[in-house]
């Protein structure tokens, strides 16, 4: 699976390509749905700018 990663707050340059991230575990009660194509809502990327830094709990 892949995935852009990030582990510390900053602009673009702090994004990583990761393309051999873990698929998740599938319980009897979960269903595993997969992404083609997905969208960055501006919360998420003001998260990564530090915006959020008093209320949030990442990068761990």
């Amino acid at each position: 699976m892949k995935a852009w990663i990030y582990y510390e707050y900053g602009g673009v340059e702090v994004l990583k390509s990761e393309s051999e991230v873990a698929v998740p575990e599938v319980k009897n009660d979960q269903v595993l749905i997969k992404v083609v194509t997905a969208s960055i809502n501006p919360v998420y990327y003001k998260r990564r700018l530090g915006q959020f830094k008093a209320i949030d709990s990442h990068p761990s």
